[in-house]
Formats: structure tokens, sequence, C-alpha cells
């Protein structure tokens, strides 16, 4: 099948993000190694801004908290986890879209899923999780957006034959994830992270302070995360240090970050921009790296 792959397990396949993701580290993650130190084998490694993922799949820890406030990205990483023959089985009922009508018709499906307040059932998370893949596979530049309504609103993407998922790459993932025993939560990144301890590691992506008033593309929650959360980031921060936990936090290289982060160390590094509608705009740019 074009849209799927069956195949038993190809062991040389590596573990990597199964999405797509704005300002995913899978570009970069070689540059942030050497602030990713190795974690003793008691100590945890915990992601609250989890996106894709890439940090993660790279460094496989063996003990990993991965949590986000995106409901349906986290359905997503708990079933590859822990059901993923069956969310293999729903991917394979979802061939790529023939129209425009069907994109709309699963982006629609999706909403109504969003809408919905009470805890998902079994059926549900699956076809939600399985749904969230193959928007990310199909929708413009695989960008996760929200209106104020907190429903998904990215077109359809130009796509001749989009290779919505592949089997050998979800069962690596799902590998990692069961090896590292990961708890995976949908939550607030100041409460995810209130069970870290001295000597644990923590990696923090949050959205991007813009670089102007013009380069904010995208709500990646109907809540937003402005300048208050920025503070509200950097005051946890602050705690977690005080308490003996390892930090590394990836933003834009701004004053206003700089200004929130002066007394721990930063570094720049070079990230490529991968979501500029014109490819020949999509350079290179400068990123801060906060150690402690």
């Amino acid at each position: 099948m074009g849209w799927g792959d069956f195949r038993p397990a190809v062991r040389h396949v590596a573990a990597s993000p199964f999405l797509k993701w704005a300002g995913g580290k899978g570009q970069v993650v070689e540059s942030l190694k050497p602030f990713l130190a190795p974690l003793g084998p008691q100590n945890a490694y915990f992601e609250p801004f989890l996106g894709g993922g890439a940090v993660y799949f790279s460094l496989r820890p063996t003990r990993a908290v991965l949590s986000d406030i995106n409901r349906p990205l986290i359905t997503a990483f708990q079933e590859v986890k822990d059901d993923l023959p069956r969310l293999l089985g729903e991917l394979g009922e979802l061939p790529p879209p023939a129209s425009q009508r069907d994109y709309y018709e699963r982006r629609e499906e999706f909403n109504d899923y969003l809408g919905q307040k009470h805890a998902w059932g079994r059926k549900v998370r699956l076809r939600v999780a399985a749904l969230l893949i193959w928007l990310n596979h199909t929708c413009f530049n695989g960008l996760y957006r929200v209106n104020k309504s907190g429903a998904f609103n990215v077109p359809m993407g130009s796509y001749r034959n989009p290779r919505i998922f592949s089997a050998d790459k979800l069962r690596a993932d799902s590998e990692v994830l069961n090896s590292s025993a990961a708890r995976i939560s949908v939550g607030d990144f100041e409460g995810a992270l209130s069970g870290a301890a001295p000597g644990d590691l923590v990696y923090l992506d949050p959205p991007y302070q813009p670089l102007t008033e013009t380069a904010r593309f995208t709500s990646y929650a109907k809540e937003g995360f402005g300048i208050d959360e920025q503070r509200r980031l950097s005051d946890v921060v602050h705690r977690l240090v005080g308490r003996g936990v390892r930090i590394v936090l990836s933003n834009s290289e701004t004053e206003f970050v700089r200004g929130l982060y002066s007394d721990l160390r930063a570094d720049v590094v070079m990230a490529p921009r991968a979501i500029n509608c014109i490819g020949s705009k999509r350079a290179s740019v400068a990123e801060l790296v906060v150690t402690a």
C-alpha cells in the first residue's frame, strides 16, 4: 500500500518523530547534545513541551516524564506506546485524501472530538490519534494551529502522494517509549515539573517569543503563550534551578528572553526555520540555549 507500511519491523530504523512539528528540534538536536549531559540511572528526563519529541527520541533516557498541553498530541504518543497494533490498523483505514472534500471532512471529524470536554473512550482515543497523524501529514506544512474556539484550522497542503505513516518508525518509537517506561500526560508545564528532583534533567522548548510583532504564525493552544506565560516559565525555571534540577531551555534570541535568564548561562545556536510558505526565505536563525 502506498500510504502505509505493514512489513515486519526493520532493526536499522531509528526512533525519530512520527509527526512533523513547527519548531521541532530534529535538525538541531546534534547542536543541543553538548548541553544535555548524560543522566544518572536514578535521574529522570522531563520534557513538558513535547511537540514531536525529537530531543527525547535522540537521547533515549532510561526514565522519562513527557507532557504537553496539546490533548490530541499526547493521546497520539500514548497510543503509540500502549496500543500500536490497533493504531496501525486505524491508520490503515485512512488513505491520503483524494480531494479537498476528503481532507475537510476528516478535519471536521477531528474538530468534533476536540469539542468534547469529557474523557475520550478507547475507540475515540485511537481515532483521535490516527486523525492527528493523518492531518499532520496532509495539512499545510504540518502545522498545528487552532482558532480562539480551539478548533484546528490549518488548510490542506499541496502533496501529490503524501506518506501518512511508517509502521517501522512507529514500532521503533513505541519501543523507545516503553524502554524508558515513559510517563505521558496532558498538562501545563508548571504542574508537569512539580516532581522534578535534584539531578533530574528538564528540556524546555516552549512556544518561542516572536522576533517581531508580525512573526506569530500560529496559536498552538487557544489560550496562547504570551509574555506573561514566558515570565511564568522563567519563574518556574529559577525555582527548579534553586532545588538542584538541571535545565536546558530553547527560545528566541531576543533581548526580552535574555533578560528573563540574565543570571544563567546563555549560548546561541543556528537553527533552520522551515515554516515560511516561500522556500527561499527559510533561512537559519539564531536561537538561545539557556542552561543551568
